[in-house]
């Protein structure tokens, strides 16, 4: 029975064997370790395989906001290093801010850059279940706190409880005051934003600045293709 490799190159080895000019035989490392470093990179991130699909070369760019916003993020990764600043995309469901903040996310970690995704509503439930056990929770929310670049997406989808914000504020304010960069993307306008909590809010646009995108007049793209 034939044995399946899944790289037939090295056969799973991590190197082909080639001869220098000189005619020796040296071990040189096949591409696919490079790859293989990648995609547990990615994993560590929290990342699902589907949302490793949305790069900056597939967003789709059918509005000139579109295309302005696109521009904007990737400058933010190319800058990332030198500024490490934060980002928030706001707007409409299915204009492409969870699309865009997984680009970023996937270009930053092309730069060797640790990443960490949470999405909103989980991040909450996970906290919820080990908050009465100080040991787990501090393992749990530290990932969040501590992480070199956190892009929190969905920020207050659904329903939200007060018992949540103490959550969220902890997280939030520990990265404002440790400079940390955050990647914010939430259904809310600023002003919505605003009246569920200033404080968290505020942090948020102090640390994003300039870098702020709100999706208007953009078309829902996952009604368009029929999602």
């Amino acid at each position: 029975m034939a044995i399946e490799y899944q790289c037939e190159k090295c056969r799973d080895l991590g190197y082909t064997l080639q001869e220098d000019k000189e005619g020796y035989t040296q071990a040189v490392p096949c591409e696919c370790i490079k790859k293989r470093h990648i995609k547990e990179k990615l994993e560590r991130c929290g990342l699902t395989d589907s949302f490793k699909k949305k790069t900056f070369l597939n967003f789709k760019t059918d509005t000139e906001h579109q295309k302005q916003a696109k521009l904007r993020a990737m400058s933010y990764c190319k800058k990332f290093k030198e500024e490490k600043g934060s980002f928030l995309l706001t707007g409409k469901p299915g204009t492409g801010k969870t699309h865009l903040g997984i680009a970023m996310m996937m270009q930053l970690v092309n730069q060797n850059v640790g990443c960490r995704y949470a999405e909103y509503v989980s991040l909450i439930m996970k906290l919820k279940q080990c908050c009465m056990d100080p040991i787990n929770y501090n393992k749990e929310i530290d990932q969040y706190k501590n992480c070199t670049v956190l892009f929190v997406d969905d920020l207050l989808k659904g329903q939200t409880s007060e018992a949540d914000r103490k959550y969220i504020y902890e997280i939030i304010n520990y990265r404002y005051m440790t400079e940390k960069p955050i990647i914010v993307s939430t259904e809310k306008s600023l002003d919505e934003l605003m009246d569920y909590d200033a404080a968290i809010t505020s942090r948020i646009i102090e640390m994003c600045r300039e870098n702020i995108i709100e999706f208007k007049n953009v078309p829902n793209m996952r009604i368009a293709k029929g999602v």
